[in-house]
């Protein structure tokens, strides 16, 4: 099966330049509108998946549901989730940046009473085994809605880019897709096309 990686729509969170935040941040207005339109790009591609996974946070959760229809069977798992901040889910990005400038210097850092993205790296790399390479020879396409540091993982590991030494290497905006295509020929998943509404 090919794979179709979507981020979420902008989150109350993105507008006001928090961290992270928490799985309780949902869309603005504009991530609505966004996701409403990427819909409508996703079906000028013709992409239909045969299998859909969602992060439960609820930014990612409302995104699918305004992505897809209710009738289409849709498996919500946590390893898609974003990294979890802990006590920083409340706090400025430049904020944190100003109070811990050396802190993603190192994906085993860890958020205090949270995650480090190297947690988050390997609970995503556990995904990708067990949900996408099983299917991969199979035809079809499997869809998943996340977060940006999910799907850099997802973007580094089964394209081949270092995860502990060049995270992230891909930065994906609000309201994207990525999509890879299965080559049985050269055995691997290839990047064929990515956009953003």
């Amino acid at each position: 099966m090919d794979l179709l990686l979507i981020r979420h729509g902008q989150s109350e969170a993105n507008a006001k330049g928090l961290l992270i935040s928490t799985d309780k941040d949902g869309l603005t207005e504009l991530g609505k509108t966004q996701s409403v339109k990427l819909a409508a790009t996703l079906e000028r591609f013709a992409f239909q998946p045969s299998k859909i996974y969602c992060s439960p946070w609820a930014r990612a959760r409302q995104t699918a549901e305004l992505l897809f229809s209710p009738a289409q069977p849709m498996t919500f798992d946590a390893r898609l989730a974003e990294t979890h901040p802990g006590i920083y889910g409340s706090w400025l990005e430049a904020d944190f940046n100003r109070a811990f400038p050396d802190f993603n210097l190192n994906m085993r850092n860890r958020y205090e009473n949270g995650e480090s993205h190297l947690d988050m790296a390997e609970r995503v790399q556990a995904w990708v085994e067990d949900a996408v390479k099983p299917e991969a020879h199979n035809p079809g396409l499997i869809a998943a809605v996340a977060h940006g540091g999910p799907i850099s993982v997802v973007l580094q590991y089964l394209l081949g880019v270092p995860i502990e030494t060049h995270y992230p290497s891909f930065t994906v905006p609000n309201a994207s897709f990525t999509y890879l295509k299965w080559r049985a020929d050269l055995n691997r998943y290839c990047l064929e096309r990515a956009g953003h509404v």
